[in-house]
């Protein structure tokens, strides 16, 4: 905070007093009580596929898949690995957006191809206005938006929804992932589809 004259551990006790630690589902719906009447409410912070079923029950319309870009929890479950357990569990008609560890273009075209609608980037612009202003988050926009132009090419893709189609055919289960999603063999991982992407047995 430019020209503050209050020590940096008051902003902290600020910060800290806005959280709720309590927050529970009773919450939640009188939160769509409040704004459902508004348009469809997001819930965000999702990290399993219970909790987005559960959401989806209680009113939510769309759910943010977000750990809140680790900072207060350095090595909670990675987005990208609860991407597709949380697509089967709301199924294809509900809004999933993800955030969290997206720095690439690449990492835009991961997540749409593991279940994203879309993908909320934050760092990758802010660090383009830290550099540049308004002039530096045009070019960090440019940067992404040309790198998911690049990997969509590589992988044949025009669209979106070729992309969605082309998914199992790309997308492998790596031995790291293999640890979260627990119904895959670790020794199939690098050989087996991701459970999302699987078709009937």
């Amino acid at each position: 905070v430019p020209d503050a004259d209050f020590p940096a551990e008051s902003l902290v006790d600020f910060i800290a007093a806005q959280m709720k630690p309590e927050f529970d589902w009773k919450d939640a719906e009188w939160l769509i009580q409040e704004w459902g009447d508004q348009g469809p409410v997001a819930l965000k912070g999702v990290a399993s596929g219970a909790d987005a079923a559960r959401a989806v029950d209680t009113g939510f319309k769309s759910i943010w898949v977000s750990n809140h870009g680790g900072r207060q929890l350095e090595d909670s479950v990675a987005t990208f690995d609860v991407l597709p357990e949380v697509r089967d569990a709301v199924g294809p008609d509900v809004e999933v957006i993800l955030d969290g560890g997206v720095r690439r273009g690449l990492d835009i075209v991961k997540a749409l191809a593991r279940g994203a609608d879309s993908v909320a980037i934050g760092r990758a612009y802010l660090f383009g206005l830290a550099a540049g202003g308004e002039a530096g988050v045009d070019k960090a926009l440019s940067i992404l938006s040309r790198d998911v132009y690049l990997a969509m090419g590589l992988l044949g893709c025009r669209t979106v929804a070729e992309l969605k189609a082309k998914a199992p055919e790309c997308m492998l289960v790596n031995a790291s992932s293999a640890r979260r999603q627990c119904a895959v063999d670790r020794s199939r991982a690098g050989y087996t589809l991701q459970p999302s992407l699987q078709g009937p047995p």
